[in-house]
């Protein structure tokens, strides 16, 4: 298996945040048109990345969760709040993921009866 290069969480959290931003500034009204069926592949990529961040954000919660000696001087129920707040997050996002794929066909079936040429 070849190493991987791994980035800092704070670089790649703050790589994903402005490219969440540039997407949902060129999906707004205005902004530049896609095909529908670039906009269908949109829909598998946020259903992607709605799993990754559903996993990011459970993997931050179990960090937290399980660093009571580093986290021995936060108050206990602090860090219960922030690990189950986490958890509920990670779950939504999770559920995020479920709804739009579960809205995928609906989305195909509207770009297929479309010419595909047609920009939204």
């Amino acid at each position: 298996m070849q190493d991987r290069l791994m980035l800092p969480p704070t670089v790649v959290a703050t790589h994903l945040r402005s490219c969440a931003e540039e997407l949902a500034a060129g999906l707004r009204c205005g902004g530049p048109g896609a095909t529908t069926a670039e906009l269908t592949d949109v829909v598998a990529q946020l259903v992607a990345g709605q799993e990754a961040i559903s996993h990011a954000l459970a993997g931050l919660a179990a960090r937290v969760e399980g660093g009571s000696d580093a986290l021995a001087a936060a108050p206990p129920l602090d860090v219960e709040v922030v690990t189950e707040v986490l958890r509920a997050a990670a779950i939504a996002s999770r559920c995020s993921a479920e709804a739009l794929d579960e809205v995928t066909p609906s989305f195909e079936c509207v770009s297929e009866s479309v010419s595909p040429d047609t920009r939204l």
